[in-house]
């Protein structure tokens, strides 16, 4: 939205000339993100990235507003606190140039990217600059290269993404555990893929199938075991529903392993006696 300065109703003449305001400087955002692995394997840290943009902004002659900063979210969806804070300023009329280290740091998504620079920026009339790749939508070219790059972006994610479908995948054929969260009674390990046992939670699931075999409903079923003190992963008491689950992944407490499609014998260790961990079903 334009304001009218109600100091264009004085004459000329009568209006005081204050060399400090005739040119207001633009307040620009520095937007930072980085994913965990990205930190460690690309070398996009945030103090780098900080460091980067507020040189540029000043190299502008711009006035730095604020860092915005998303530590350890994805670049795949634009659902983060910094950048949702940042639009926020940016509806508010606060900010009038955005300054990312490169495009991706704003998003990884073709469509994402679009939508911020013609829905937002653009709208508002607001600068979007990319410095490692030399872009400013203050230019028609600058804002044809944004669009042309956040394609590249999104093949980029797109490959990745089917590279990692691909590792899991091979795991799976394997036993190996192919990602996701555990099911109670095990745990993961960060760069493992075997699932190890979590001994607190293993008589608990041991526990569920004994019951289950006796005919027990799964109300009667969560009823005893918090009765006998035994508690869900998080901690909490046993509900319906969390015995269902644990019931219905019977093959895989036996040894048994699928995953999108692939159906095997597990590396895991098995907490309760089957024939799951013999068969390939």
């Amino acid at each position: 939205m334009i304001e009218v300065n109600p100091m264009s109703a004085i004459p000329r003449s009568e209006v005081p000339f204050d060399a400090t305001s005739a040119f207001p400087s633009i307040q620009a955002a520095a937007y930072i993100r980085v994913s965990t692995d990205e930190q460690v394997e690309s070398g996009y840290s945030l103090q780098m990235q900080r460091e980067r943009i507020a040189a540029q902004i000043a190299a502008k002659g711009w006035e730095l507003y604020k860092v915005y900063e998303d530590a350890g979210y994805s670049g795949g969806r634009l659902d983060r606190p910094a950048l949702r804070t940042m639009l926020s300023d940016i509806a508010g009329g606060k900010i009038q140039a955005v300054v990312v280290y490169k495009l991706d740091r704003l998003s990884r998504k073709q469509r994402d990217t679009m939508f911020l620079l013609e829905d937002v920026f653009l709208r508002d009339n607001v600068q979007l600059v990319s410095i490692s790749e030399s872009l400013d939508t203050s230019s028609p070219t600058g804002r044809a290269m944004i669009g042309m790059l956040s394609v590249f972006a999104q093949l980029e994610r797109d490959t990745i993404t089917e590279r990692l479908s691909e590792g899991r995948k091979q795991k799976a054929k394997g036993g190996g555990y192919a990602g996701g969260n555990p099911a109670i009674g095990y745990r993961s390990e960060r760069g493992k893929k075997i699932l190890t046992l979590d001994d607190a939670k293993v008589a608990a699931v041991r526990r569920v199938f004994a019951l289950s075999d006796e005919g027990l409903k799964l109300q009667e079923i969560a009823d005893k075991l918090n009765a006998e003190g035994f508690t869900t992963k998080q901690g909490a008491l046993f509900a319906p529903t969390q015995v269902m689950r644990i019931i219905k992944r019977r093959r895989f407490y036996e040894g048994g392993y699928s995953y999108s499609g692939i159906s095997t014998k597990g590396q895991h260790a098995a907490i309760v006696d089957g024939k799951a961990a013999d068969d390939s079903r």
